[in-house]
């Protein structure tokens, strides 16, 4: 536990902050629908309840579940991992096996977890369709999560991002994904180390924020638990960013930052997996996480709209990828895919156009990369044919539709 000396130093750092997050602690708010056609700020809240006798794949109306995994023999079915939580949902330590990419995200106990291990690089995102809307001020994004780390290689992240800015797969260093989107807000769970790091993009120029607290972890003021879930609060502004934990007065960021140039972001959560058993001086694991309580307050909600199949590759590009319901106006087809020469139809396969990558910095550009993205779809479309004229090993995976606040 922190020594005494470094307590007062926190709590004089920190009352202030911790005080005007205090007075934000309680919401009346409700879960939005999937599709709403006004542009409305309201609070928004999951709460994941569900009580299943066993781990059941999650993946609800309205949330974006992006899984993915880097190396070729994983782009089908997952290093198998003890995922916590009993084939009866019996609380950890107990343990089930988990294989397919379904299996990574699931429910027990009314909450929600996420479980990868992956050798290369392997990570999930989870993406509610509400905007975090700080154009009136400032927006609060809370959840509560378990602080239980199995690995200093497996971690969390949250990024903010311009709705048409969006990266499907993220990533802030060169590794793997397609680095960080064009504006962006991070906070990122830093390596080994239970403190988080936080840095503004601007033109995928990253300016990173300065802690004076960044020395102190999470461990200085908890014991670690895969059962407890604590809360953890990003305020977030135009001009101003807060971060840390509310409960242990525990604030590792409350400064003032560039004007953004923007006041509206889609929000990711997300789970990283990079070896998780490398570089252990101890008894490591790919951990599971705990997650319950997102919310977001205001948002402004948007559309998402699943597709039917989860992956399309050379032995089912001719079956179509048909969606929960039409596109609607303004909307964009948006998946991850491998190797150049993906085309997309939208007329059952009458005519053909080559898929459009999203935005990227040209510098995190890698053929051997999973990319993102991202092509206006016409209004009306409800299933969605792929082909690759050039490779034939392609894939195609995490299909969805999205649109824009009305």
């Amino acid at each position: 536990m922190l020594l005494p000396l470094l307590l007062a130093i926190l709590i004089v750092f920190s009352s202030s902050s911790a005080s005007q997050a205090q007075t934000n602690t309680a919401h009346s708010i409700t879960y939005l629908p999937l599709i709403k056609t006004q542009h409305i700020s309201t609070p928004f809240l999951a709460t994941f309840d569900g009580d299943p006798a066993s781990p059941q794949a999650w993946d609800e109306p309205g949330w974006e579940v992006t899984v993915h995994s880097r190396d070729g023999e994983t782009w089908y079915q997952l290093e198998p991992m003890e995922a916590m939580h009993g084939t009866d949902c019996g609380a950890p330590p107990a343990t089930h096996t988990i294989r397919s990419y379904q299996d990574t995200v699931f429910s027990c106990r009314n909450h929600m977890m996420t479980a990868i291990r992956a050798s290369g690089y392997g990570m999930i995102y989870l993406t509610p369709n509400q905007m975090a809307d700080f154009s009136q001020g400032e927006a609060v994004i809370r959840w509560d999560m378990s602080t239980l780390r199995t690995s200093g290689r497996d971690w969390v992240d949250v990024w903010i991002t311009p709705y048409d800015q969006n990266l499907q797969l993220a990533l802030d260093f060169q590794v793997d994904g397609n680095g960080p989107p064009r504006n962006a807000v991070h906070i990122r769970m830093d390596f080994n180390e239970n403190t988080f790091l936080a840095a503004i993009y601007k033109e995928f120029s990253a300016y990173h924020l300065d802690s004076p607290i960044h020395w102190i972890t999470y461990d200085d003021v908890l014991d670690q638990d895969a059962k407890r879930r604590d809360t953890f609060e990003l305020r977030i502004s135009r001009t101003h960013i807060a971060f840390g934990m509310p409960s242990y007065n525990l604030w590792w960021y409350d400064t003032a930052i560039p004007d953004l140039g923007w006041d509206q972001g889609v929000v990711q959560f997300g789970h990283h997996s990079y070896n998780p058993m490398k570089d252990c001086a101890g008894p490591c694991s790919p951990n599971t996480w705990h997650w319950d309580n997102i919310s977001i307050s205001p948002a402004v909600p948007f559309t998402i709209i699943k597709g039917n199949q989860y992956v399309v590759n050379k032995d089912s590009e001719g079956t179509p990828v048909r969606l929960s319901s039409p596109a609607p106006s303004r909307a964009s087809l948006r998946f991850t895919g491998m190797y150049d020469g993906i085309e997309v139809s939208f007329d059952n396969g009458t005519t053909w156009r080559p898929a459009s990558l999203q935005q990227i910095d040209t510098s995190q550009a890698n053929m051997y990369h999973f990319q993102s993205y991202w092509m206006p779809i016409p209004a009306g479309t409800t299933q969605v044919y792929f082909r690759n004229t050039q490779e034939a090993q392609w894939l195609v995976r995490s299909i969805s539709v999205w649109a824009p606040p009305a």
